[in-house]
C-alpha cells in the first residue's frame, strides 16, 4: 500500500469527521440526527463552482459566502426540522422532517447544477511525494475544527450552555439559558462546519448535486462508531471509516470497501454499545 491510499483514507475520513461533527453539534442539545447534513457539503461545493469557476473572484471570498451561506441554511433547517417536531409530539418526526429537508434540497440542487461538475481550482495547487497539497490541507482543516469546537465546548461560557441544554433543557432554561437560541446556533454552526468542508473538499473529493444523502449516511458511520454527540469521537469515527474504505477498497474493491465499513460499525458497537467516545447514556 502506497502513500497515496492512506491519504486517500485520511482526506475522506476528515471529510467524514466533519459532517459527523456538524450532527454531533446538532444531536447534543436536540437529540435529533439531521440527515439532511450532507446538504450543507453539497452546498459548500456549488459556493465553490459558482465564486471560484464561474465568477473567478477567489478563495477568500469563497470562503466568507460559503460561511454565510452555511450559517442560513442551518437557520433554515432548523426552522424547517425543529417545528414539525415539536407540533407533532411524535418522537419518530424527526426522521420524516430531516430527510424531507435533504430531499427538498437535493431536487433544488440538480434543477440548477445537475449537468455542472463542483470541482473548483484547489486553493494550494501541487504536491508531495504524489499527495495533493489540498488533501493535506483538508486533514489539516478538519484537524484544527475539530479541536478548536472541542476547546469551545469546555472552556467557553457559550459552550456550557450547550452542553447545559443537552443534559437538561428545562433545568437550563430555569437557570436563564435561553435554550432556544442555543438549538437555532447548534444548527448553524454545524450547517457552517460542513458548507466549509464541502468548499475545501470540492478540488480533490467528486461532490456531484446529489450526493449529500450519500454523504450524510457516511458522516453518521462515522459519528456512531465515534460515539454520537462526542466531538472527539467524530473525528475517529471520521477516520476509521475514511481509512478502512480506503485501504479496502485499493485492494480488494469499492463494494467491498462499504462492507467492511458497515461490518466494522457493527463490531465496535458490539464491543463500545455508545461508540468509542461516546457516554453511556448516549448510547440509549
Amino acid at each position: 500500500m502506497d502513500l497515496t491510499t492512506w491519504t486517500d483514507g485520511l482526506y475522506a475520513g476528515s471529510v467524514y469527521a466533519l459532517i459527523a461533527l456538524g450532527l454531533a453539534i446538532v444531536h447534543q442539545p436536540t437529540r435529533v440526527v439531521n440527515f439532511a447534513q450532507g446538504e450543507a457539503l453539497v452546498l459548500g461545493a456549488i459556493v465553490g463552482y459558482e465564486v471560484l469557476s464561474v465568477q473567478g473572484w477567489g478563495w477568500a471570498a469563497a470562503l466568507v459566502l460559503a460561511a454565510v451561506a452555511g450559517l442560513a441554511m442551518g437557520v433554515a433547517q432548523e426552522r424547517l426540522i425543529m417545528l414539525p417536531v415539536r407540533l407533532s409530539g411524535s418522537r419518530f418526526a424527526w426522521i420524516i422532517a430531516t430527510l424531507a429537508v435533504a430531499m427538498v434540497a437535493q431536487s433544488l440542487y440538480l434543477i440548477n447544477f445537475s449537468g455542472d461538475v463542483l470541482r473548483p481550482a484547489a486553493m494550494i495547487s501541487g504536491s508531495v511525494h504524489g499527495v495533493a497539497w489540498q488533501k493535506i490541507l483538508v486533514i489539516a482543516v478538519a484537524l484544527a475544527i475539530v479541536a478548536g469546537y472541542d476547546l469551545f465546548l469546555h472552556r467557553t461560557w457559550h459552550g456550557r450552555a450547550i452542553r447545559a441544554a443537552a443534559h437538561d433543557p428545562d433545568t437550563a432554561s430555569l437557570l436563564a439559558i435561553p435554550v432556544r437560541r442555543v438549538v437555532v446556533a447548534s444548527f448553524a454552526i454545524s450547517c457552517c462546519i460542513t458548507t466549509v468542508a464541502g468548499l475545501i473538499a470540492a478540488p480533490v473529493l467528486f461532490v456531484g448535486p446529489a450526493d449529500g444523502l450519500l454523504f450524510a449516511v457516511k458522516g453518521f458511520i462515522a459519528a456512531v462508531i465515534g460515539g454520537i454527540g462526542s466531538p472527539r469521537g467524530a473525528l475517529a469515527g471520521g477516520l476509521v471509516v475514511g481509512l478502512l474504505d480506503s485501504l479496502v477498497a485499493a485492494n480488494v474493491g469499492a463494494a467491498t470497501g462499504s462492507i467492511v465499513v458497515y461490518l466494522a460499525l457493527g463490531a465496535i458497537l458490539v464491543a463500545f454499545p455508545a461508540g468509542l467516545f461516546g457516554k453511556p447514556m448516549e448510547g440509549h
